[in-house]
């Protein structure tokens, strides 16, 4: 199949080459528009307790998020109560008021609640609710800016809306900055790499068009269902770094093949052998991605479809337009040498060179080899035992933008975490204002106030503080026409119909422990009698996001691994080794998560890196990982075990296939594995720290991968297992050979011969 696929591009080189011409302007055109489709956020279980509690507050109570937070500063001499301040800010929320959008404002000129004001009484915010989806809202906050200015007050807007659009912008300008690190970057490389400009440019190119062509696919599947901003990151990543991987090992087995086989028998032995493998790997890597679908998050799905789309697209073009272009260029291919490179072809591989010698050197202590390098990449990763899982929010912002200044301020000046309270949703199924549901209510919130780092309970009962239980039930339980239209207003903001919400404000982050204790200590207290809860917020979201993904990751390993294990099999016919490759892929993974809490939870390297630690690591990070980097490492599990299985076929000599294995990709992995490393890497410049997390850990695991496993780790087990390696019960391997994925059985020598 594969060699019909390359005299295919060979015969139609000029038909494929112009097809991909016509297609690139209109990608790029539709691709151009890719930014405005996607969605932010998609971090929550649309079915969790805390989106239901979410929902009941906006349907049910008319009480929205935080949406836009205007945070206002008088000026030097007065405070907000002076008549000048409290007229201007007073007036220019009235205008904002006026705006179809606005739902709802919240102030201290409206409520006269003490946590509007700062302690210095210089500062007031006002939280502004919004009407409409992701993007009507990010058009109102540009209308409702000029809107929200005051005479003698500066403002300054926070909240979700703003924390969205900056980080809109940041994922744009990581992108750009990614790309302009990326691509010199690995041109210089691949200059080292071929010595030749033509063979550096036309990995280049690739990457740039399975970029464009992957922005355009998850355009249209943009406008089929949801997806997040976050998708385009993990594209751009993987177009440039798979593409030129890809092309990599294509173009090498070519030079490789072209002086014994000249310019067709070459690209044909290479579509057919390298390109098999390509395939196979990209296969892989797609269908393990597959894995993340099992999580009802729309982030990790929208990554799963932005990883496929980009995955298959590079697979795509390295099958058929790569070769249709060496077809075209045969050996100008290269053309243009740099002065210092004199080889006009890939290096020949001999018994003497430096990859031979690592591995015979590995294969005569394969036991200490194996076990020390398994003891290494323990001890890194044994910092992940306590890994503390967070979800990203403001504080992933650079300390430079504006929402994340007015949260610092919020903090810094009011009374702190007044905008991350825990939120519970009381539903009553008789009148709510009863008097014996007053008194129930009343024991409820006292309950709720004795727990733990709970700073403060606001209610119904904080409209008129200070009264007891049986005031409160004479109060409030007097039929409507009779209560003081005062009182009435205020029970509004909390109470409606048969609904009633209580904000609990803690006394430390959503992420704290503490704050994760609480909602569980939340969700377990009883209700009150004839009353159901909802318990919501941002540390609810967080427990819910953890509980989730413990949920489904069983699940999602068994899709991955499930993967992994059938692929491996149709490629090598064998069961041995893809239980191997799994596990020294867990092992290398394994070793990143540990390096992702030392640097990111425990705060080092953060000079170097440009980031304020959270004390947390993002909790969806080692899921990614997971799915991208256990597949990415198949690349080169897959090119390496295909030489080495091509030479035992030859010789049957398993120590000495492995040698000739390693010295003929050793050199093509490290290299391959050095220019991913500076894609992904280059991610580590973004200024979302998640997105830094990402980079930096899947840099280190295909580091660590391409390096430590393959080079010590893989020789080592191979020489340890011997002809064991390429076992499978007879069954099995009677349905490969039928199904004609290979030729083991035919061309196998005897079990245990060489070894």
């Amino acid at each position: 199949m594969f060699a019909a696929l390359a005299r295919f591009s060979i015969r139609f080189r000029w038909l494929v080459l112009a097809v991909f011409i016509v297609l690139i302007p209109i990608a790029s055109i539709y691709a151009g528009g890719v930014f405005k489709a996607l969605k932010q956020g998609g971090f929550d279980d649309p079915n969790s307790e805390s989106v239901r509690a979410r929902q009941q507050l906006v349907n049910n109570l008319g009480a929205g998020g935080a949406d836009v937070i205007a945070l206002y500063t008088v000026s030097p001499g007065q405070t907000v109560e002076s008549p000048a301040a409290s007229a201007a800010i007073t007036a220019a929320l009235d205008r904002a008021a006026q705006d179809a959008s606005v739902e709802r404002i919240t102030s201290f000129y409206a409520t006269g609640a003490p946590q509007l004001v700062s302690k210095d009484r210089t500062r007031t915010f006002a939280v502004i609710s919004l009407r409409g989806d992701d993007q009507a809202k990010l058009d109102a906050l540009d209308r409702l800016r000029p809107q929200l200015a005051a005479d003698g007050a500066t403002v300054q807007l926070g909240g979700g809306v703003p924390v969205a659009k900056a980080i809109n912008t940041m994922v744009g300008a990581d992108l750009g900055r990614a790309e302009e690190i990326a691509f010199p970057i690995t041109a210089v490389l691949l200059i080292v790499i071929f010595g030749s400009l033509v063979s550096t440019l036309v990995p280049l190119l690739l990457g740039g068009l399975a970029i464009i062509l992957a922005f355009t696919v998850l355009h249209i599947i943009a406008s089929l269902t949801n997806v997040s901003v976050f998708a385009l990151n993990i594209v751009t990543v993987l177009g440039l770094g798979l593409a030129i991987d890809y092309s990599l090992f294509i173009l090498n087995r070519y030079r490789e093949e072209l002086p014994g086989r000249g310019a067709r028998g070459a690209l044909i032995t290479a579509i057919s052998t390298t390109g098999r493998a390509v395939a196979f790997s990209g296969i892989t890597l797609a269908a393990s991605l597959c894995g993340l679908f099992v999580f009802p998050q729309v982030f990790l799905r929208s990554m799963a479809m932005g990883g496929i789309a980009v995955t298959l697209v590079a697979m795509l073009i390295s099958m058929t337009l790569l070769p249709a272009m060496i077809a075209i260029l045969g050996r100008r291919i290269d053309a243009l040498r740099v002065p210092w490179n004199r080889g006009s072809q890939a290096a020949a591989t001999t018994e003497a060179g430096f990859w031979h010698g690592v591995a015979v050197r590995v294969m005569r202590r394969p036991l200490l080899v194996a076990v020390a390098v398994t003891a290494v990449l323990l001890l890194f990763a044994s910092p992940f035992l306590r890994f503390r899982a967070s979800t990203p929010d403001v504080r992933a912002l650079a300390s430079s933008v504006e929402a994340r200044q007015v949260s610092d301020t919020l903090d810094a000046s009011f009374r702190p975490h007044e905008t991350s309270s825990h939120d519970i949703v009381l539903t009553a199924s008789a009148p709510l204002l009863s008097t014996e549901n007053i008194g129930n209510l009343y024991d409820y919130t006292q309950k709720i106030a004795a727990l733990p780092g709970v700073a403060r309970v606001d209610s119904i009962f904080s409209v008129v503080p200070g009264l007891p239980r049986e005031g409160y039930q004479s109060l409030f339980s007097k039929p409507a026409g009779e209560q003081d239209p005062a009182l009435a207003r205020g029970l509004a903001g909390f109470a409606r119909d048969s609904y009633t919400r209580l904000a609990i404000v803690s006394t430390t982050n959503p992420d704290d422990p503490l704050a994760q204790s609480q909602v569980g200590e939340l969700r377990r207290l009883q209700p009150p009698a004839g009353m159901s809860a909802l318990v919501g917020g941002p540390a609810a979201s967080i427990a819910d996001l953890k509980a989730t993904l413990r949920d489904h990751i069983p699940a999602a390993l068994a899709v991955v691994a499930g993967v992994m294990f059938l692929v491996l099999f149709l490629v090598f016919g064998s069961v041995t080794l893809p239980l191997k490759a799994m596990i020294m892929n867990l092992l290398s993974l394994s070793a990143s998560y540990g390096a992702m809490v030392w640097i990111f939870q425990d705060g080092r390297l953060q000079g170097l890196l440009h980031f304020q630690s959270l004390g947390s690591v993002d909790a969806t990070q080692p899921i990614l990982m997971f799915a991208m980097v256990f597949g990415l490492s198949m690349d080169y599990e897959v090119l390496l075990l295909s030489r080495i299985r091509e030479e035992y076929l030859r010789t049957g000599d398993n120590a000495l296939a492995v040698a000739r294995g390693l010295e003929k990709t050793g050199r093509l992995i490290t290299s391959a594995a050095a220019l991913l490393v500076v894609v992904i890497g280059a991610f580590a410049t973004s200024s979302l720290v998640f997105m830094k997390e990402l980079g930096v850990g899947m840099a280190l695991a295909i580091a660590l991968d391409a390096t430590i496993v393959r080079a010590l780790l893989v020789p080592a087990t191979m020489r340890l297992m011997g002809h064991w390696n390429w076992w499978a019960p007879k069954p099995l391997l009677r349905v490969w050979q039928r199904a004609g994925l290979g030729d083991f059985e035919a061309h196998a020598p005897a079990a245990g011969a060489g070894d």
